[in-house]
């Protein structure tokens, strides 16, 4: 019978669709499949943006700017996450390790019901994101104008006319695909972000309920906790160094998507277009704001049982040890003082605190545009 492990099912089909899985068969050229359109597709977006930017119509350009940015933001995390397979690797072992090494302590069940709770909650993570795309894309065929009927649904200067038939039904095929994609991935490394932590939380959950419920003998007892205490910070430490420029570019890309979406929103409400119109524009920024959320709540996760931990040790019959075996202790509390942070690039905690601050200032860069308009 094989072990419950809390990696979901999910998360492992989407990191073998990006190329993220160890042990991908023909990883180069997978690669290669990935990058080159879509490097190709964002010169000609960006091309388009430059040419059109004085056009006039703002809210055509914030709709542009803001998708292509989004198209950027996925590449960087591509990127990032490509240069760093043997981390990649390490953390999804570890996993699995963790899982079946330590399943004797779950007296409480923590892995099976952390494993239910990853595939839950990175299912639904990944469903709407596609659900924002397929909103986006619908939304663009639906509401486009009538009077221009070969409009492309992403905006690109190519180097060929697309109004010509198999030509254009050949390029919105290609961007149905490049969208979808994308928002899949999107939804991919935050749902990974999400199933690493919850596994993080579920570790740390059996190592303070064995401290607690199993009557200290023996000294053995403590050096166990502090080597399984070392175990975490060192695969905390991890999470932390594949996340956290990711986290740095979803901070720089999401204010300005976040600003130039909500804008456009405020834009065609005043113009009397309705809801309906808007819905692409709303169904993305809440894309938007749940990746940053995602991140945000991460942070907050690992902060929070860290300070469990801290507890935990604090609460154990310290009074009833020995001088050494109190210093042992002692390393322990001070440790997990410091506690366990995600970051922005290094220079600013993943927390919700810093999420609420974004979504602040993105509400004032929202204000000053439409008070300039």
């Amino acid at each position: 019978m094989a072990s419950i492990n809390t990696i979901s099912q999910s998360v492992k089909y989407g990191l073998h669709v990006t190329v993220t899985w160890p042990g991908t068969p023909l990883p180069k050229f997978r690669k290669f499949c990935w990058t080159f359109p879509a490097i190709v597709l964002q010169i000609y977006q960006y091309s388009y943006i430059f040419s059109h930017f004085e056009s006039g119509n703002v809210i055509e350009t914030a709709d542009n700017l803001s998708i292509t940015v989004a198209f950027t933001l996925m590449t960087l995390k591509l990127c990032i996450i490509w240069a760093q397979p043997r981390l990649v690797s390490l953390i999804l072992s570890t996993m699995e390790e963790e899982c079946r090494k330590y399943a004797f302590l779950d007296t409480n069940n923590f892995i099976l019901k952390a494993a239910n709770r990853s595939y839950r909650f990175t299912s639904i993570v990944i469903y709407i994101f596609l659900f924002a795309a397929a909103i986006h894309m619908s939304s663009t065929f639906i509401f486009r104008d009538r009077s221009e009927t070969r409009e492309l649904m992403l905006k690109m200067n190519l180097p060929f006319d697309t109004s010509e038939s198999p030509i254009y039904e050949f390029v919105i095929s290609m961007q149905i695909v490049y969208q979808t994609v994308t928002a899949y991935s999107f939804g991919v490394f935050a749902a990974l972000l999400l199933m690493v932590v919850l596994h993080l939380g579920c570790q740390i959950d059996i190592m303070c309920h064995a401290l607690m419920e199993i009557p200290y003998k023996r000294k053995e007892q403590l050096k166990f906790f502090i080597s399984r205490h070392q175990e975490i910070i060192v695969f905390a430490n991890r999470i932390e160094k594949l996340f956290t420029y990711m986290a740095l570019g979803q901070l720089l890309s999401n204010t300005m998507i976040s600003c130039i979406l909500g804008y456009t929103i405020v834009m065609q409400i005043q113009m009397g277009n309705g809801l309906l119109p808007s819905m692409k524009y709303i169904m993305f920024y809440i894309g938007v704001c749940l990746e940053l959320f995602v991140y945000c709540y991460a942070g907050e996760y690992l902060s929070s049982k860290s300070q469990l931990i801290n507890d935990t040790a604090y609460k154990f019959l310290w009074y009833n040890l020995q001088p050494n075996e109190i210093r042992l202790l002692l390393l322990v509390i001070l440790r997990s003082q410091k506690g366990f942070t995600l970051t922005f690039g290094k220079f600013a905690n993943l927390s919700l605190e810093s999420f609420m601050s974004i979504m602040k200032g993105s509400a004032s860069y929202i204000s000053v545009l439409l008070a300039m308009t």
